[in-house]
């Protein structure tokens, strides 16, 4: 394969690992913003609880209540908890999702690093090769102007 070819090659990889890294930088901004709508919801939640919870106890308190009203009262703030509960495991979810894209953006980020050296440097060998075969012309062409000038001076 020629170098050209190859540069061209690394520069189609080059591409892709910058479009690779751009999809993961829009990925970890939507974990972003799902981290941030968990923490909202988990923090709406517990309010919206703490209001709830207290109108279940006025209801129970305004009313002769029965030991099924008050096995009724305990089951809605259990389930109050519970909710809360599957809310904060969204939330740790949403979390290591964000540090798993933050992690990919990374190594995404030292590939593209790593490409681009790579590119760098086949540039700088492309470069040197075409100095070498300028100059190699320029001595080749002395050379043959070295050779007429000792072949004239040689038949007169």
């Amino acid at each position: 394969m020629s170098l050209e070819k190859l540069k061209e090659l690394r520069k189609r990889r080059m591409e892709g690992a910058s479009i690779a890294l751009r999809k993961s930088k829009e990925y970890l901004l939507s974990c972003e913003q799902e981290v941030y709508g968990k923490q909202h919801e988990l923090e709406q939640y517990a309010h919206w609880r703490l209001q709830h919870q207290d109108d279940l106890f006025n209801q129970l308190q305004s009313n002769s209540f029965s030991p099924d009203d008050l096995g009724r009262y305990l089951a809605d703030v259990d389930g109050l908890k519970f909710k809360k509960q599957q809310i904060k495991e969204a939330l740790e979810t949403a979390k290591k999702k964000h540090q798993q894209a933050e992690r990919n953006i990374n190594e995404k980020k030292m590939t593209l690093s790593l490409i681009t050296k790579k590119l760098e440097k086949l540039s700088e060998i492309i470069d040197i090769k075409k100095k070498e075969l300028s100059s190699g012309d320029s001595i080749k062409e002395e050379d043959e102007v070295d050779e007429i000038v000792a072949f004239r001076a040689a038949t007169r």
